[in-house]
């Protein structure tokens, strides 16, 4: 699984000016970018990359991101409205 955002814009995203919490921060990419290619389900989506990811698809793995950085104790689910609203039309609904 590649990453689809960079650890700069990922500490842009969050407001993070420092270095210290950078290999956290990084697996928290590495989840959020799996996240959302597990949730559209499809050959396109996991085949993207850092340089080809649509706009829409980078957002929506930023906004993950947020949310996971937001619970760490993952008590809600990182994929809310907003997330499944810029990702419904790309998202293959008839695979489990």
């Amino acid at each position: 699984m590649t990453d689809l955002v960079t650890l700069e814009q990922a500490k842009t995203q969050l407001r993070i000016t420092d270095n210290e919490s950078d290999a956290e921060l990084a697996d928290m990419v590495t989840a959020a970018s799996t996240i959302i290619v597990s949730y559209l389900k499809t050959p396109e989506a996991a085949a993207y990359t850092i340089d080809t990811v649509p706009p829409h698809v980078k957002t929506a793995v930023l906004l993950v991101l947020s949310a996971l950085y937001m619970d760490r104790e993952g008590v809600d689910d990182p994929i809310g409205c907003a997330v499944a609203s810029i990702l419904r039309r790309d998202r293959d609904p008839a695979l489990a």
